[in-house]
C-alpha cells in the first residue's frame, strides 16, 4: 500500500484517502492514519476510491473509527461493498457510495 495522507480538502473537513490494498499487511499503517485523522477537527471522511483490495482487518478498523459519529466512508466500489456485506459489517458503516 502506498502511504496514506490525511488531507484537508475544504475548511472543516479532512479526508483519508488510502491507495492500493488494505489488508492485514497494511493494517498497522492504516490504524496510525486513522488515529491521525481523528486528531483533525470537524467532519471526517475515509475515501476508498483508490483501494483495490480490502480484508476484514481494515474493515474492523474502519468500524471502530466510525463509532465516534464524525467519520463517513465514501468512494468504494461494489466489490468492496460486497466485502462489507459478506463479513457482516455493512450495517455498521456510515456510508456514502460514489
Amino acid at each position: 500500500m502506498e502511504e496514506c495522507q490525511v488531507m484537508p480538502t475544504i475548511p472543516d473537513e479532512s479526508i483519508l484517502s488510502p491507495l492500493g490494498d488494505l489488508t492485514i499487511f497494511e493494517a498497522a499503517q492504516f490504524h496510525a492514519d486513522l488515529v491521525a485523522l481523528h486528531q483533525q477537527e470537524g467532519p471526517l471522511k475515509i475515501d476508498l476510491s483508490g483501494v483495490t483490495c480490502m480484508d476484514s482487518s481494515c474493515v474492523q478498523l474502519m468500524v471502530a473509527a466510525t463509532r465516534s459519529g464524525r467519520v463517513s466512508v465514501q468512494g468504494y466500489s461494489s466489490r468492496i461493498r460486497d466485502k462489507f456485506e459478506q463479513i457482516g459489517f455493512a450495517q455498521f458503516l456510515p456510508t456514502q457510495e460514489s
